[in-house]
């Protein structure tokens, strides 16, 4: 038995040794994971997901008998999935497989401040069964962008830090250059801001671009003056719903990007 013991020794040491150095468990899913887990705090409510619409719709059955909701996940927006023709956007279908995988599964929810869209869909942030992030689980695979759209910004550092760890690794939609295009819906884009003004629809900042940035006056307590001049000049990852204007002035910019919170407006750092 002794014997048996001392035979073991070193296996036992070079198992721990491998485990300390970190050359056991580390493959990518594990070493992403740790970083990108984004914990519920506070009370959750449990529901049944009955079905999922796309990577961040899906219709919940609740626990005391209500009639089904639609869902939109708070903080996350997956790429666009094309229910009619089919012409997805890239990572659409797979955030969509990803959502997929909690049908006809319990999982749990906590409602934001602002309870509806203007489509009518609830604003739930939710969790999977071990109350860990469903947005922060598609973000930090690359399946979708962090957005952050007062009241619901709870969880926004978080989401950041899962959102960091995929560009890192280029992760889904982080494969390709984030340039900016003329197309409707949201965008992610590096642009940079040639001037900054101000009028009673909140600040309007113009960009090398085919493009205007506008920080909404109902958003204006978000940001301070001399952050906002600060911006002119620079270079920055901006996010947000873009649609086009029609003006007859041409010195106004045919589109304009939304922007609603300093989190969707960061210096790119080259």
């Amino acid at each position: 038995m002794i014997n048996s013991q001392k035979k073991r020794q070193p296996w036992l040491a070079l198992f721990l040794c491998l485990l300390i150095t970190g050359v056991i468990f580390s493959s990518p899913s594990f070493a992403s994971a740790a970083p990108s887990l984004c914990l519920a705090k506070g009370q959750v409510t449990k529901a049944f997901v009955t079905r999922v619409v796309d990577g961040d719709t899906l219709i919940l059955k609740a626990e005391n008998g209500e009639k089904d909701k639609s869902i939109r996940l708070v903080g996350v927006n997956t790429p666009e999935l094309d229910h009619k023709a089919g012409q997805h956007q890239a990572f659409a279908w797979q955030a969509f497989q990803f959502l997929k995988s909690f049908e006809n599964k319990y999982i749990y929810y906590q409602e934001g401040p602002d309870k509806r869209d203007r489509y009518g869909r609830y604003l739930y942030y939710l969790f999977d069964i071990d109350r860990i992030s469903i947005g922060s689980r598609l973000i930090s695979q690359g399946l979708g962008y962090r957005i952050a759209i007062p009241p619901n910004i709870k969880y926004q550092s978080c989401l950041i830090k899962a959102e960091a760890l995929a560009q890192e690794q280029q992760l889904g939609v982080w494969r390709k250059k984030q340039q900016w295009q003329p197309q409707a819906g949201f965008v992610v884009a590096n642009v940079t801001i040639t001037s900054v003004t101000r009028n009673r629809g909140g600040w309007w900042l113009k960009t090398k671009q085919g493009l205007v940035i506008n920080l909404p006056k109902a958003y204006a307590d978000q940001w301070s003056e001399s952050s906002v001049f600060h911006l002119e000049e620079q270079r920055l990852q901006v996010r947000g719903w873009q649609y086009f204007r029609t003006s007859k002035k041409a010195e106004h910019k045919s589109w304009v990007l939304l922007i609603k919170h300093p989190n969707d407006l960061q210096l790119v750092l080259e």
